[in-house]
């Protein structure tokens, strides 16, 4: 390992820009080209020779939580597949997820506690005592003035609960999540409802999907259940988006609208269908504000905001048909990995067309889902735009990330300056390492036992477990065995057990349900709990390679909503400015979030944009004296960046589309100046959003 490094080094490392890396056998100039590998055999991993075998887990890089079938040779996993005939994943593993056991052998991996000697670029990294490290973090904890708030980013776990049950017992305890959340909608609903139930989309019975931005096809939800849809045509999807994505790519129907013009495009739709009377007979009694929501929208009409959003009246006023004539149909919206949420005010007036068509608990719209026996409790989690500035003392983020794009700018205005502590859990070092004081390592994936919980898109409760495939390492600790040191320092009244010892006790729960069936992977057959015989019995499966499905929720819902959402911002229409839009794609938006032989590969192919690369219209680019293959400087507010332009007629005129994204493996060059990225270029809005930013780019 490298003698000396830096928080800046960190940022490179993680943006993909060293030449070499001294934390690996593998030094990553060798991804280069992949003829080297044969011929430096001593360097690159080998397998033992001994009995090929089968194992069963899921993957837990995301919270989509697909099955996983790992060809083993002496119980070392070297190939990873999906689990045909799955009822849910139907067989379908992403190429993050084909990877997953990479991750163990990351060039930015560590396995022993590490603390920055300052605050300073420049400062440097040094192992630390775990022991040592937990004092301090505690002593921080007691002396606080500030929030102590946690960063959980897959908040439905076990561990969330424990992460939770710490909180309350401390002073200003604050639970977070990722900004970008895959139930948005779903999370605009409840609360908007006058009393919360789990609800979840009934995907799989849909047969028309409204998406404002989410990417259906580009790793949401259960990946498997979207391609399926997909493949099989049984749902007609609608993407309404700025970008013409790999979503939209896939779509039945594009409707390009203006950036920022996504709360007005819902509000003509909305308008179309009162007007039309195409309403459901229910929206008096379910929506408790319906009258004064009648009269606000009736200012928006297709006809008048059409300049705005740059849709033709009859394209609105065919989709409010298409909505109510439709036998099922499911309105969302959804975050874009690198782009980031819609603003909640927009998030709520898109959810609002689901209660104007009347399919909140209907099949094929947005039901009910039963909770998981063992997790009923229902949260409620701020908004990051609801956290005071300047707040967080003490920081502890978790060791997963959901796969979204998280600014630093984001998290750093919400911190007490030069006063806060932060801990990073990851196994990986990251760009929040980068800020971090200590960096305690957790396990990798696949190292450790962890539950799976039900994924969004997904009509029933789900439970399963991701069983270990790979040896955990020496020096790691696993978060609870970290919030339960935290506690005993505190001499907090918390009882933590082990972790195993949690979860069997969330499968007790589920056996005494007596609901569901379990879906074996080994011989893909279905056994119902009633054919159970003892909660041992049950967790035996879980841990053999298995998922308990729930049953459908039978209660009928009658639920009522206040939409509450009347004021209006100005929204970016002005045609003389340049707009900056980032996405990126889930899980792939820097080096330390995949598997570099993965990214070599996805780069080659150009199957992904990568760092540094922006593209604009022929018609921009002309106006801006720029060609194919020329470098600019971009430029914000907030600084700016050398890249390089490419041209596209599928971009919008006036727009600039940017990747977050890492470098190509094994470069470093002017394209990555002083670790700046696109991410540190996007204005951060009071909303907390980040999706469009005024920008400059001139020809170098």
């Amino acid at each position: 390992m490298a003698t000396t490094i830096t928080r800046r080094d960190i940022l490179k490392f993680a943006g993909g820009g060293l030449l070499g890396m001294l934390f690996s056998p593998l030094p990553w100039k060798l991804l280069d080209d992949s003829a080297i590998w044969t011929q430096n055999w001593s360097l690159t991993p080998k397998l033992p020779r001994g009995l090929i075998t089968t194992a069963f887990s899921h993957c837990t890089l995301c919270s989509s939580g697909c099955a996983v079938k790992a060809n083993c040779v002496s119980q070392m996993p070297y190939f990873l597949s999906g689990v045909t005939n799955h009822p849910l994943t139907h067989g379908v593993l992403c190429a993050r997820g084909i990877a997953g056991h990479h991750m163990a052998h990351h060039p930015l991996r560590i396995t022993y506690p590490h603390m920055f000697d300052g605050k300073s670029n420049t400062s440097t990294m040094r192992p630390v005592a775990l022991n040592n490290a937990l004092d301090v973090i505690a002593e921080k904890i007691s002396q606080t003035k500030g929030s102590v708030a946690i960063l959980d980013q897959q908040p439905t776990r076990a561990i969330s609960r424990i992460y939770r049950e710490f909180l309350n017992k401390i002073d200003s305890g604050l639970y977070l999540t990722s900004p970008s959340r895959e139930d948005s909608t779903l999370a605009a609903l409840s609360e908007m409802a006058t009393r919360q139930l789990p609800l979840n989309y009934d995907i799989e019975n849909t047969t028309l999907i409204l998406s404002f931005g989410t990417p259906l096809y580009d790793g949401w939800g259960i990946p498997g259940t979207l391609t399926t849809i997909k493949n099989k045509h049984t749902a007609k999807c609608i993407q309404v988006e700025s970008r013409y994505s790999r979503t939209a790519m896939q779509a039945d129907e594009w409707i390009p609208i203006k950036p920022g013009s996504e709360k007005i495009f819902a509000l003509t739709i909305a308008h179309e269908i009162i007007r039309q009377n195409l309403v459901a007979k229910n929206v008096h009694s379910s929506m408790m504000d319906y009258a004064r929501y009648q009269l606000f929208v009736e200012n928006f009409k297709p006809e008048t905001y059409s300049t705005y959003t740059d849709v033709q009246p009859a394209v609105v006023q065919r989709i409010a048909k298409e909505l109510a004539s439709a036998e099922s149909a499911i309105v969302l919206s959804g975050p874009d990995a690198g782009g980031g949420p819609f603003d909640f005010e927009t998030e709520k007036i898109i959810a609002s067309l689901n209660l104007l068509i009347g399919n909140i608990g209907k099949p094929g719209g947005i039901v009910v889902q039963n909770s998981v026996p063992g997790n009923e409790q229902l949260i409620s989690i701020p908004r990051w735009s609801e956290v005071p500035d300047h707040s967080i003392s003490v920081l502890i983020v978790d060791d997963v990330d959901s796969g979204y794009a998280l600014p630093w700018k984001l998290i750093e205005q919400k911190l007490i300056p030069e006063q806060h502590l932060i801990v990073n859990l990851a196994p990986v070092l990251n760009e929040i390492s980068a800020h971090a004081d200590y960096l305690i390592p957790a396990p990798a994936h696949f190292e450790m036992l962890r539950d799976v919980s039900p994924s969004v898109g997904s009509n029933v409760a789900t439970f399963a477990l991701a069983t270990p495939l790979l040896q955990k390492q020496d020096g790691t600790i696993e978060p609870s065995e970290f919030i339960k040191g935290i506690a005993e320092r505190l001499h907090l009244p918390l009882q933590i057990p082990s972790y195993e010892t949690i979860v069997k006790q969330q499968v007790e729960k589920i056996y005494a349900s007596k609901r569901g069936y379990l879906f074996t992977y080994a011989d893909r057959t279905k056994i119902p709990l009633t054919d159970m015989t003892t909660a041992e019995e049950l967790w035996e499966k879980l841990i053999g390679g298995s998922m308990w499905i729930d049953e459908p929720a039978r209660q009928i819902i009658s639920l009522r909503f206040t939409v509450d959402t009347y004021s209006m911002t100005k929204e970016l229409h002005q045609n003389n400015k340049l707009w900056l839009l980032p996405f990126g794609w889930k899980g792939g938006l820097s080096t330390s979030q995949i598997s570099p032989v993965l990214s070599k590969v996805f780069h080659e192919t150009e199957l992904r944009k990568f760092h540094g690369i922006v593209r604009i219209n022929p018609t921009t680019a002309n106006q801006l004296g720029i060609t194919t293959h020329d470098y600019a400087k971009l430029s914000t507010q907030r600084g700016s960046l050398t890249v390089q332009v490419e041209t596209s007629h599928a971009v919008r005129a006036g727009v600039i589309e940017a990747a977050i994204a890492p470098l190509p493996n094994g470069v470093e060059n002017f394209l990555h100046v002083e670790t700046n990225s696109i991410l540190n270029l996007c204005e951060i809005s009071s909303s907390g959003t980040w999706k469009v930013t005024a920008a400059m780019l001139e020809k170098i």
